[in-house]
């Protein structure tokens, strides 16, 4: 925006959202009398921590009295609308998504024109203005993932509404009840009905009319966990059959011992995600194999589920094929799930499945459970112990896992610590990214063999392989992320002996957090030309960093903490293009000449943490190229002013743990 020149009869502004804009952003807006938008983008997204000037807010804002389109989504500071939002008579649109506001002011009932009202991800809003039944125009209400426990009764007034994102029954007789449902008869797209434990007479549910709302193509039917389950609720739930249109379904916290028949019918034939979670008191799974195009099926929470079986494919003759479209499947927290059945000799149960995992299933027991899913490419195995421990130890369950997965691309095994070996024939060949965590037992990857993992891109151990005491770089040859985690005998890094140029060409990002035993990287150069981002923590016996790091002309980011032992971090051997560096505890900071940051011609964040530190690095100056700069861990109740009076670029300062500061300068 060219503060200098703008036209006092523009109608429409719009600009980026940035992480701090202040009020000199906006000011020469007062001068414009007719805006009619003003957004800013993206409208939808979440977005990290974002800061608006409050006087933008309360004093520019309401000035503007021919806004039409008004969008502050994403601004963290923003706790409170103004009571003057109801000066903006003709405002058709109003955003204020992930934001930190409680309430709307009841003067928001006075925008009578208002057709779009935005509030999802508002955290912390609990409450409707009353009188929503006054916004006769309103079509479009977005209340997701809010707080609200209670509607206004007068929601039911809105018979124009198109989209109403969340539908909240009352407990309280006058209330809003699922009755109303039946006076919205447009609704279409998402809606999500929550508290239904509060429906005290199933006929209501007939007066809602669900089943009739054709439109709706997203529906989620939700009941508060740990709430008073009575036995009219299998009827309720029977009676919220939706239109077979539906492609969505989400069913969370009902509490009968059975599904409705209606849940799994063929007839149902565009559903494409079905998601059932902590129904903590149902038996058995519907007949969901009879659903045809479903694609997405997610089970979760479901305590009291013990074996799945033939009950869950449905049954259509021998030809029958069960779940002929579903490319995802999700088990979690599952905790009394022991057997699953998975049925036939010749048929394939999940011919199309791509992706499935399997979460917090302590005691379910399966042996080779992979043998139905020919086409495969994500698995993950998390926190179920007896997967291991049901067959012998000298024939792993994933020797047996992993045979038959030809296609298999990506792997996660975490939560297994009583896994010792991967199986004689190695992992599948064709690997995109593996990920190992808390398998403390395991044994890695055999050295010589890691060569035959030419399609592996990405490896992550987490808190595992204990007793691997080195790791070689250029031995996976496409390798292009590289994480290593909490593996407290790792004590070096080493080249391959057979290291070239061509081997370690992909790699872009290595990340060593958390392993207290390493002392050293390999003598010489990094052969990494496309390194853009290195990453080093709490490496307490590491003492020195990779050789020539001003000859990694690729990197871009770099992270350094808690290192007390690094014998020297040399500024002037960072490479000159590097673009954001952090630097926190570390033994030792110099510089080969004189010291200054002058060849740092890129760098635009730079992050400093611990009072030392801070006044080493900061003593030079710092290059005025910076955009970003955060100081954390300051002991003094000033701030130099030589520090920043030449930052003629820096846009967002962040001052972060300094008990004592009473002034900038």
């Amino acid at each position: 925006m060219d503060k200098h020149n703008l036209d006092d009869r523009m109608q429409n502004f719009s600009y980026n959202r940035g992480t701090y804009d202040s009020y000199d952003k906006f000011d020469k807006l007062y001068g414009v009398k007719g805006l009619r938008t003003f957004l800013a983008f993206p409208l939808q997204e979440q977005l990290p921590l974002g800061l608006l000037s409050n006087k933008v807010v309360h004093d520019l804002l309401p000035k503007m009295k021919q806004l039409r389109m008004l969008s502050l989504s994403s601004y963290k500071s923003i706790t409170k609308v103004p009571n003057s939002i109801g000066n903006l008579l003709d405002l058709r649109y109003l955003n204020l998504s992930h934001t930190n506001i409680e309430r709307l002011p009841s003067e928001t009932c006075k925008l009578y024109h208002l057709q779009f009202l935005l509030l999802a991800g508002c955290i912390r809003f609990f409450e409707l203005p009353e009188d929503m039944g006054k916004l006769i125009n309103l079509r479009y209400l977005d209340v997701s993932n809010t707080a609200l426990r209670e509607m206004p009764v007068q929601i039911a007034k809105l018979e124009n509404l198109h989209t109403l994102s969340d539908f909240v029954v009352c407990k309280h007789n006058g209330g809003l009840n699922i009755v109303e449902l039946g006076k919205l008869p447009h609704l279409r797209g998402k809606l999500s009905i929550s508290q239904l434990q509060n429906v005290n007479d199933p006929i209501e549910v007939d007066r809602a009319n669900i089943k009739m709302k054709e439109q709706i193509d997203e529906l989620s039917l939700e009941w508060d966990l740990g709430s008073t389950f009575l036995d009219s609720q299998i009827l309720v739930l029977e009676k919220l059959q939706p239109s077979t249109n539906l492609k969505s379904l989400t069913i969370k916290g009902y509490g009968g011992i059975s599904f409705p028949k209606w849940l799994g019918d063929s007839l149902f034939g565009n559903m494409v995600y079905l998601r059932i979670s902590n129904c903590n008191d149902c038996l058995w799974l519907p007949p969901l194999g009879k659903l045809g195009y479903l694609k997405e099926l997610i089970i979760e929470g479901m305590q009291s589920v013990e074996t799945i079986g033939i009950e869950f494919y449905g049954s259509g003759g021998s030809s029958f094929q069960p779940f002929p479209s579903l490319q995802s499947l999700h088990f979690e927290n599952m905790e009394e799930w022991k057997e699953w059945d998975l049925i036939g000799d010749t048929t394939t149960t999940f011919p199309n499945l791509k992706t499935l995992s399997l979460r917090k299933c302590p005691k379910l027991i399966a042996g080779n459970i992979t043998e139905k899913f020919p086409f495969l490419t994500e698995l993950e195995l998390r926190e179920c112990p007896l997967l291991v421990q049901s067959i012998p130890l000298s024939d792993h369950v994933f020797g047996q896992l992993m045979f038959p997965l030809n296609s298999l691309q990506q792997l996660t095994i975490d939560g297994f610590p009583s896994l010792m070996s991967f199986p004689i024939t190695g992992l599948p060949k064709t690997l995109k990214l593996l990920i190992i965590s808390n398998c403390e037992n395991l044994e890695f990857l055999p050295h010589d063999n890691l060569h035959n993992y030419a399609s592996l891109e990405e490896l992550k151990i987490s808190y595992s392989c204990n007793s691997m005491i080195s790791f070689t770089l250029g031995t996976l040859p496409v390798l292009k992320s590289l994480l290593i985690e909490g593996c407290i005998n790792l004590k070096s890094i080493l080249s391959a002996e057979d290291e070239s140029e061509k081997s370690l060409s992909f790699l872009r990002s290595i990340k060593i957090w958390d392993c207290n035993e390493l002392e050293s990287f390999p003598p010489g150069e990094l052969a990494t030309p496309n390194l853009v981002y290195i990453a080093l923590w709490k490496c307490e016996k590491l003492l020195s960093l990779p050789e020539a790091m001003n000859n990694l002309a690729g990197l871009q980011e770099m992270e350094i903490d808690n290192l007390p032992n690094l014998q020297s971090f040399v500024i002037d051997e960072l490479p000159s293009r590097i673009q954001k560096l952090s630097v926190g505890s570390v033994g030792g900071i110099m510089w080969n000449n004189e010291p200054t940051w002058e060849h740092l011609t890129c760098l635009s964040e730079l992050r400093i943490n611990g009072d030392d530190i801070v006044k080493t690095l900061m003593g030079p100056l710092l290059p005025k190229t910076l955009v970003k700069l955060c100081i954390c861990g300051l002991n003094d109740t000033s701030i130099d002013e030589r520090w920043l009076q030449h930052l003629t670029s820096l846009q967002n300062l962040e001052i972060i743990n300094a008990p004592k500061l009473k002034s900038l300068l």
